[in-house]
Parts: structure tokens; C-alpha cells; sequence
């Protein structure tokens, strides 16, 4: 399971920006997490959840997971269009393979809540 190793990286780089921060804890953090990514949703906030004690600041963080759909253009006739796959994705218009993805494979800290 990637996504523990995915959760204690995050951990470590949040605990590294509240230290700079000064803040007496984390309380809320906000990721997005693209449909393509790679990272299962569900085990990345389990691995998050069972993590986030072993850091200090944030041992009462709340995690909200916003999800990032597979989104592309097409280069042929300019539509943009979701997807559920990322292989061979065809324009639903014009039917062509000359895509390219435009969002869906993020995996960022968008902003964290701390408290001073």
C-alpha cells in the first residue's frame, strides 16, 4: 500500500511547514487527489488517520479530500471532456486519440488550518 508511505511524506513536510509557521498544532488539512493518480482515496485517509499521531502538530488533523476528476482536450476539435479511464481516451465528439490531460492525476496539499 503506497499510500501509507504517500500519508507519512505529507506528515513530514506539514510538520516541517508548522514548525517555520510557529503553530501550536495543525487542525485541518485540505489535499486534492486526482482520479488518475494512482492513490486509492479511501487508503490514503486510513493511512493519514492511523499516521497522523506519530507527528507533532498533527495529532488531531482533520484531512478533507477534495476529488479530481479525469479531465482532457481534445487537440483535433477542442472539446473538453471527462473520463473514467486513462487509457486511450477518445474524444466523445470527434472520436480521435490526439487528447491531452488537462487534470486528474494531482496529489497536493491545497492549504492547511493551523493554529498560532
Amino acid at each position: 500500500m503506497h499510500e501509507a508511505s504517500l500519508a507519512v511524506g505529507m506528515l513530514e513536510k506539514i510538520t516541517e511547514i508548522a514548525k517555520k509557521e510557529n503553530a501550536k498544532k495543525v487542525l485541518k488539512v485540505r489535499v486534492k487527489i486526482g482520479k488518475l493518480s494512482g492513490v486509492v482515496v479511501d487508503s490514503f485517509k486510513f493511512a493519514f488517520d492511523a499516521t497522523k499521531k506519530e507527528f507533532l502538530f498533527t495529532e488531531n488533523a482533520v484531512l478533507e479530500i477534495e476529488e479530481v476528476p479525469a479531465v482532457y482536450r481534445c487537440f483535433d476539435c477542442g472539446k473538453k471532456f471527462e473520463t473514467e479511464t486513462a487509457y486511450f481516451p477518445e474524444c466523445p465528439e470527434c472520436k480521435s486519440l490526439n487528447v491531452t490531460i488537462l487534470s486528474g492525476e494531482e496529489l497536493q496539499v491545497v492549504d492547511l488550518e493551523i493554529d498560532v
